[in-house]
């Protein structure tokens, strides 16, 4: 029976009495995820060319047992290649992935040795480095079945090659590389375009095109490699300063280039975020100097219009301070004048401050445990702190609800905590609650805007002064944001 009969023979439901024995006997493929059914057709085959490939050539070494002096030098390019594909090198401007050196050591082993060489060192080299990333098994099954291949095609093209002069060696370092390599994006191009849906020759093409110059820079280390293991082995390891030279470079660089590109998206980002914060209260103060100088407003309106104006303005200085501040604190030129302080006279001034402005859906409190010790701590910042986590638990709390300043003491630092009964953290969100620009809602959904600078200039202004801040959250239910301050 065919494979269609047998698929249709499962689909088809029993014809039993129960109706839940009949749901059960229906067999489905939804148990594999579409991504993997779409790859199928070119992962099976690399699996099963890779283990054919794999057991061949053991069956070869076993026939034909090497010599100690191979053994040495195959093993000591395994562990090279081990190392080298456990920590791959990101070079910039590569889409498939980072490079991993270990395809010199691979090909090298066989150009100087053999493919049945080669097959063994790739096998060995991915199945350690594929189970310790916890790779998807699909994904390991091909990435090793494709290294499999890749070293027995590089050994078999560098076969002919094999123990000549010094042009026969380069030639047989040269072509083992171009083979691995064409293998590599062969494959790699196939599985890619069909699971995006697109052109396999386009997929090819892009991919080569990207890593053109990599592959030329693995083929002339590949071809030094060989050449000096063939004058001897032990002369060959002057290639391993240059090698973990160039993977030390790139790596530098690449951490360089993405220092850069998160500056310039957080430059696009700062722009945004003052662009829009600037707007409300520039048209504010613009549309109530408009109507001041044009019309003749007397009594309440002009009072609420110089109002309007007061307390825009007031917004514009606080906006500029965030901005300021949060430049020196990146810039770790703040100042902190660190004193015996009392922190419970500030913390009950920053709530008295705002009672007579808090909206009355709100209420808000301050508890102070008795006989609280002074904190070693700059005034004028720690009044920072606990306004911009004031205002923070006012502004998302749109529902109303209870806010708490509490200060107590444990141990040698006296706790601050500010808890309210807003809109709550997502759980995915807290790990970036306190980075520069980010506000729990973006899109301003529920009408809260702001710069998304206030808490991360409060963290930062905590960890000056030596101690330490966090928030616990429940979404919709309320956050807590605490922090520690040394005793004084």
């Amino acid at each position: 029976m065919g494979a269609k009969g047998i698929t249709r023979r499962r689909l088809r439901p029993y014809s039993g009495r129960s109706g839940t024995r009949r749901r059960r006997g229906r067999w489905s493929g939804d148990f594999i995820p579409a991504e993997t059914r779409r790859t199928l057709p070119i992962v099976l085959p690399v699996a099963g060319a890779g283990t054919f490939a794999a057991v061949a050539a053991i069956h070869s070494l076993v026939v034909d047992w090497p010599g100690g002096s191979t053994i040495a030098g195959v093993a000591g390019l395994l562990v090279a290649a081990i190392l080298s594909e456990a920590f791959p090198l990101p070079i910039e401007g590569v889409n498939a992935g980072a490079t991993s050196l270990a395809i010199v050591f691979i090909v090298a082993t066989a150009a100087i040795y053999g493919w049945p060489e080669a097959a063994v060192v790739g096998l060995i080299t991915m199945v350690p480095v594929e189970v310790e990333r916890k790779k998807p098994p699909i994904r390991a099954i091909f990435n090793t079945g494709l290294y499999v291949c890749a070293a027995t095609v590089a050994g078999l093209a560098a076969a002919h090659w094999r123990g000549g002069g010094l042009w026969a060696i380069v030639v047989a370092g040269f072509l083992g590389s171009a083979a691995f390599y064409g293998v590599d994006m062969f494959l790699l191009s196939a599985v890619i375009a069909r699971l995006r849906s697109q052109n396999f020759f386009v997929t090819l093409r892009r991919y080569v095109m990207t890593t053109v110059l990599p592959f030329l820079v693995i083929a002339s280390l590949t071809v030094t490699l060989v050449v000096l293991w063939d004058r001897s082995p032990f002369v060959s390891l002057v290639v391993v300063g240059p090698l973990i030279t160039i993977a030390l470079y790139e790596r530098w660089l690449h951490r360089a280039l993405e220092r850069l590109r998160e500056f310039d998206r957080l430059k696009d980002e700062f722009i945004a975020v003052i662009s829009h914060e600037l707007r409300t209260p520039l048209t504010s103060v613009y549309g109530a100097a408009l109507t001041l100088q044009n019309r003749d407003v007397h009594g309440k309106t002009r009072e609420s219009l110089l109002a309007i104006v007061s307390d825009e303005a007031a917004r514009l200085a606080r906006l500029l301070d965030d901005v300021l501040s949060a430049s020196r604190l990146d810039a770790k030129t703040e100042r902190f004048e660190i004193i015996p302080t009392d922190a419970a006279e500030i913390a009950r001034a920053a709530v008295e401050a705002v009672q007579p402005q808090l909206p009355s859906h709100l209420e808000l409190d301050v508890v102070i445990e008795p006989k609280l010790p002074p904190v070693a701590a700059d005034a004028d910042k720690l009044r920072q702190i606990l306004v911009n986590l004031r205002e923070n638990a006012i502004k998302y709390s749109p529902d109303g609800g209870r806010i708490e300043i509490a200060l107590s003491h444990h141990d040698s630092v006296v706790r601050f905590a500010v808890r309210d009964e807003g809109i709550g953290i997502a759980e995915d969100e807290l790990a970036q609650i306190f980075d520069r620009f980010h506000r729990v809602d973006p899109n301003m959904t529920r009408g809260v805007g702001g710069t998304g600078l206030g808490l991360y200039i409060s963290r930062e202004l905590v960890e000056g002064m030596r101690g330490r801040m966090w928030v616990t959250s429940t979404e919709g239910e309320g956050s807590t944001f605490s922090f520690e301050l040394p005793v004084a």
